[in-house]
């Protein structure tokens, strides 16, 4: 046989290896060149079938790794500009600290002194903030409901502690008392009578 023709039954062999014999493919082997063609053949269908990974030069690992640094650095500045712009705004509206009162100015009597304070719309925490300092007398509050309560009211620095408290305590809802040198504020609730 021909080595052309081995080498075209070899070819067939590639393709098909189920349509030779053991002792048909050894017979074709036993010539040189069909031998060295089956080899080159054989680590060619080596390489088709598991390309090879060619190994990363140390400049394009250094390269990715200046990259991944270079985004972790991007997202955490993105990350605090934006709990910069957005975290003072949550604790603004959820703070459970007395906001500034909004106070109108005294009317000055006769004399110079002053004849009331005028509270738009602050919250009961913020009022009592004032009162009590003016009286020297703490506050303290049982439950936080009462706290971000709202008022609109006037208040005359001359009148006794005792008459604001009465007059606080007429709102539904609201009870405060005076122990010693401590305002306590909770809320109640009307029940009704059976």
């Amino acid at each position: 046989m021909e080595t052309n023709d081995k080498l075209l039954k070899l070819l067939r062999l590639m393709d098909e290896p189920e349509a030779m014999t053991e002792a048909q493919l050894q017979e074709l082997l036993s010539d040189e060149e069909v031998r060295k063609a089956y080899d080159v053949m054989a680590d060619c269908k080596k390489l088709y079938q598991k390309p090879q990974q060619k190994p990363l030069s140390a400049k394009w690992l250094q390269l990715g790794q200046r990259f991944r640094i270079a985004a972790v650095f991007l997202g955490a500045v993105l990350f605090c500009g934006l709990a910069w712009a957005i975290i003072p705004r949550i604790i603004s509206s959820h703070t459970d600290s007395p906001q500034s009162a909004q106070v109108s100015t005294p009317l000055p009597r006769s004399g110079g002194e002053e004849s009331s304070v005028r509270f738009d719309d602050v919250r009961l925490d913020s009022i009592l903030t004032v009162v009590s300092a003016h009286y020297g007398k703490a506050v303290s509050f049982r439950d936080e409901e009462a706290k971000g309560m709202k008022f609109i009211m006037t208040w005359d620095p001359d009148m006794p502690l005792s008459d604001f408290i009465d007059g606080l305590n007429l709102f539904d809802g609201l009870s405060l008392t005076l122990q010693r040198d401590t305002i306590f504020v909770e809320t109640t609730e009307d029940k009704e009578s059976i």
